[in-house]
Formats: C-alpha cells, sequence, structure tokens
C-alpha cells in the first residue's frame, strides 16, 4: 500500500477544539462574561443568604415579642424587645427625637420619662408629626393619672464622650450622652410603647432595617442578570444565532 502524502489526520481533540474556536467569534466579550457571571451568580447567592438570615432574625424577634411582658426591675438581664409592663406616671420630662419619619412625612418622636416604683425609665411613646413651620413643636399632651404601659426594650446607642447639659426640647441624637443625664434607673435602655398602649402614638417600629423579601428580590434580580448575560453571550460573542438559521 502505498501512502497518501498531504493528508491531514483530524484526532477528536483537534476536532473539538477547532469547533469551539469556529463557535466563538469574540473572545474579548466572553472573557468579560467569564468574569462577571461568577460575580452575578455569588451577589445572588449571598442576597439568598442574607435573606435567609433576616428570616431567622425576625422569628427569632417575633418569639420574643409574644412573650408576656415583665417588670423591667425583676429581670436580671434585660434583653432587646423583651416585652415590659411598668405601673407608674409621666413627668412633665419629655424631647422631641428630631427628623424622624413616617410613610414619608417627617415629625418627632417622642421621649419621656416614666416613673415606676421610684424608677425613672425612658419611654419612646411614638411619633408626632412635624408642624409646617420649623420654629414650631407639636403638642404633647399626657394622662396626670397612673397608667399601665407596655411596650418593649430597645438599647440606647453607646457613645464614647461625657454627657453634656440637654438644652431645649428639641434633640438629634438618642444615645447614652443624652440618657446618661437624665437620671434613669437604666439609662442603656429605652421602652419603645405598643401600639396597644393607651398613651401610644403612632408605633409602626421597624425592627429590622431589611425585611427578608427584599433580599430574596434582590437575589432574582442578580440571577436574571446572569441569564441576561449568558443570552447576550450567545447573541452577540458566538456563531449559535448563524448556526440555528442554516438548519
Amino acid at each position: 500500500m502505498q501512502a497518501k502524502i498531504g493528508m491531514t489526520v483530524h484526532t477528536p481533540s483537534v476536532q473539538a477544539k477547532n469547533a469551539s474556536v469556529a463557535l466563538i467569534r469574540n473572545w474579548p466579550l466572553t472573557i468579560l462574561s467569564g468574569l462577571l457571571l461568577p460575580l452575578l451568580i455569588s451577589l445572588g447567592v449571598w442576597q439568598l443568604q442574607r435573606g435567609a438570615e433576616k428570616a431567622m432574625l425576625t422569628a427569632a424577634l417575633d418569639a420574643r415579642l409574644a412573650m408576656q411582658p415583665q417588670n423591667p426591675a425583676e429581670l436580671q438581664h434585660l434583653q432587646a424587645y423583651t416585652p415590659v409592663r411598668l405601673l407608674g406616671y409621666y413627668t412633665g420630662e419629655y424631647h422631641l427625637h428630631d427628623n424622624r419619619t413616617r410613610d414619608g412625612r417627617v415629625g418627632y418622636e417622642v421621649l419621656q420619662v416614666f416613673v415606676a416604683a421610684n424608677q425613672r425609665w425612658l419611654v419612646n411613646r411614638g411619633w408626632l408629626a412635624a408642624p409646617a413651620q420649623r420654629n414650631q413643636l407639636p403638642e404633647v399632651s399626657w394622662p396626670m393619672a397612673a397608667k399601665v404601659i407596655t411596650g418593649f426594650l430597645y438599647p440606647v446607642a453607646t457613645v464614647a464622650e461625657e454627657a453634656a447639659p440637654i438644652t431645649g426640647t428639641r434633640i438629634q441624637q438618642l444615645d447614652s450622652v443624652f440618657t446618661g443625664s437624665l437620671e434613669l434607673e437604666r439609662p442603656e435602655w429605652s421602652i419603645r410603647l405598643s401600639a396597644d398602649s393607651d398613651t401610644a402614638l403612632v408605633t409602626d417600629w421597624q425592627l429590622i432595617n431589611s425585611p427578608p423579601q427584599r433580599h430574596r428580590a434582590y437575589a432574582v434580580q442578580w440571577f436574571a442578570m446572569a441569564i441576561a448575560l449568558i443570552v447576550l453571550w450567545l447573541c452577540a460573542a458566538t456563531r449559535l444565532p448563524q448556526l440555528l438559521r442554516k438548519q
């Protein structure tokens, strides 16, 4: 037999390589897509994980808020969102926490001292709308008789500064500098009234900054962008559309 000179033998691996080279017609876009795709997928997975964490946190908060209210003076260890009940009276000492919003409206949260069994507690009664004029303050009323209030414990932000005298009714920050000058029983804690407490104003407390549903929606957006990137790569960087049209 005579050897056939000039004939090139293509192995399966070489044929596969040639086919892949023939399929891809835009390598810069392919490399860019290969770098972006793992990033988009990882961001979607991260948002799913954040959503799961927020769901667990929400369940834990709901379980704690469902507990029977207790007297905070009788608790050995105070924890955030622990339901509490106090019998006492409001003093005339109140302050307005500035720049608080509800449904897009600007107003104040009313912070008032409540005395129960000779112990002073700072109570956040809720939100009041701000008057039209900045130099005006909303009117705050409270019962003169003894009342039972219900709410939950909420921590006060700790600031590493010396306490300064409070000047005026309007305050900008609810922190340890402010509460440290009020002679409270536990200045590191405030009590946020529950909506069913008859001295509560507009409460609608936001317990967590973003609900689990928001993180899941963000995850869907990242995964949708990943799918769109794949479609874009197939259409703009490969010859797949031409091959499909030839069939």
